[in-house]
């Protein structure tokens, strides 16, 4: 016998409703996702992979240690990270130095650097990688046979083009085993995947290896419009904060004069050296963006790790820099850096020559190792505005913080032109500091060519002829603005006659960066 069944014809509009919220959920989740995952990553939703695809693609090693497994948390995570970053527009980067630290520590420093890729990322469809080995002994460079890189967030694509033809560089192997517990590179997989489009991976790991033969095979590579280079690196390891935050400032500041770095000062040093060998190929500019350390998150000083971004840039309508403008540049940044500590040393050199007719001696336990390289300055002393001494040295002999109390105590006792300073006169002297690039020879045939060589107001000239030569600092163009005047008085100075001409003068132009002390 047939049961009936009664249906409840009022509830239907109930079920409708139940139904039709529950399909607007799952629309809404499917958007939510959509959104949150570059259209360059195929969506998966759990980390089972087929058999066919288990030797072929690397499976993340720190999700859920570096940064979040989930795809939402990690996804919210990068958007917070990106979003608090500065968003001022910068011609496009050609490569980044980021940290590789977990996401609580390091992330936000990365997300300064990532975010200037946001206007690109539909130029931008090659990126290399380029991380330190954590886990493996490494001789040389290890490519990933791995056609696919998984993250949280997808799949990613490797670049089997520029992986073959690297394949065949000298340094550069196959080894697997150096990327399957790597961190210092997948962390970076998620932002880029983030803040990019359609684009393929090339990941790099090293160990010991010559940042001159990474450049080398680099190159052609970076000289494309469709390549980004990450370089992966942490700066100082396990100082306290304090000491932390010197020895980063100073590595920061061999950056920014595209000086190399040593190993002890950032784990990740032989990428960095190869960026910087690659931006003066390319004349790109590095430019800080962000720096911290461990401490500034967790509040523990006792033993940190720093962590900077920088990008490498040059805007469109700009020339490549000349090797002179170049060193300038650097010459000012060292200036801004350290030109009080060069004005210290020298208002101490010149109150122990006047007072104590001492010769001051900078200690490196006092002032930073980088015054100790080697540079080429004058020191000029002024009293109401006019010259008091002035004494320099042409070529850079000795380490500039000597050089500047040496020329300093010169200035003050030696100069022949003046009486050596008093101690009467010390509250009215002036200190200023002119630090010297390397010279440029200027080619000629006659003296009106020379003339019309000569930059007037930027240049400073030597002029050589046999035993006789003089040097003209560009501030004598103050002075002697004309440049026919400039180079007649600038021949008296080295003992020849206003009208004398030779096929054998020689001259040399070098440019300075001053650092003036107007108060005492």
């Amino acid at each position: 016998m047939n049961k009936k069944v009664n249906i409840d014809y009022k509830r239907i509009p109930h079920y409708i409703f139940i139904a039709a919220i529950v399909i607007a959920l799952l629309i809404l989740n499917y958007l939510y996702f959509s959104n949150h995952i570059s259209s360059n990553s195929e969506v998966i939703n759990n980390y089972s992979l087929r058999d066919e695809d288990m030797n072929t693609t690397r499976v993340p090693a720190v999700a859920g240690l570096f940064y979040p497994a989930d795809i939402y948390q990690l996804s919210d995570a990068l958007d917070g990270y990106l979003s608090q970053a500065a968003s001022s527009l910068t011609s496009r980067p050609h490569m980044l130095i980021v940290p590789h630290a977990g996401y609580r520590y390091s992330a936000q420093v990365a997300a300064s650097a990532y975010k200037k890729l946001l206007p690109f990322q539909d130029e931008i469809r090659r990126v290399i990688l380029v991380g330190p080995s954590h886990r493996v002994a490494l001789q040389g460079v290890a490519l990933s046979s791995a056609s696919r890189f998984k993250t949280p967030l997808g799949l990613l694509s490797a670049d089997a083009e520029i992986t073959s033809a690297l394949s065949v560089v000298p340094g550069f192997m196959y080894n697997d085993k150096a990327h399957a517990e790597e961190h210092s590179l997948e962390v970076q997989l998620p932002f880029l995947q983030k803040v990019l489009k359609k684009f393929t991976v090339v990941p790099l790991v090293y160990g010991q290896a010559d940042p001159q033969v990474l450049a080398d095979a680099l190159e052609p590579y970076l000289r494309r419009n469709d390549v980004l280079i990450v370089f992966s690196a942490d700066l100082s390891h396990y100082l306290d904060y304090d000491t932390a935050k010197v020895v980063d400032g100073y590595t920061a500041d061999k950056v920014s004069r595209q000086q190399d770095l040593e190993s002890h000062l950032s784990c990740g040093a032989t990428g960095i050296n190869t960026a910087l060998r690659l931006a003066k190929k390319m004349a790109l500019s590095p430019r800080l963006l962000d720096m911290a350390n461990s401490g500034d998150v967790t509040g523990e000083r006792d033993s940190v790790v720093g962590y900077a971004s920088w990008i490498f840039d040059k805007k469109e309508d700009e020339r490549p820099l000349t090797p002179m403008e170049q060193e300038v540049e650097n010459l000012r940044n060292f200036a801004n850096h350290h030109g009080k500590a060069l004005l210290e040393i020298a208002q101490s050199s010149l109150e122990e020559a006047v007072i104590r007719q001492k010769k001051f001696n900078p200690s490196r336990s006092d002032y930073q190792d980088v015054l100790f390289n080697k540079g080429a300055a004058f020191v000029t002393l002024t009293k109401n505005a006019a010259l008091r001494g002035c004494i320099g040295s042409l070529v850079p002999g000795r380490a500039v913080a000597l050089d500047v109390a040496e020329n300093t105590y010169a200035a003050a006792l030696e100069d022949k032109r003046f009486p050596p300073v008093s101690a009467d006169e010390l509250k009215d002297i002036r200190i200023s500091i002119s630090l010297l690039s390397d010279y440029e020879r200027i080619y000629f045939n006659s003296e009106k060519e020379l003339l019309d060589k000569i930059n007037a107001g930027t240049d400073g000239l030597v002029i050589r002829d046999g035993d006789r030569q003089g040097l003209f600092l560009p501030s004598v163009w103050e002075q002697l603005p004309e440049k026919t005047e400039f180079l007649t008085n600038l021949k008296l100075k080295a003992g020849l006659s206003p009208s004398y001409w030779s096929d054998k003068i020689r001259a040399y132009r070098f440019r300075v960066v001053e650092i003036k002390n107007n108060e005492n």
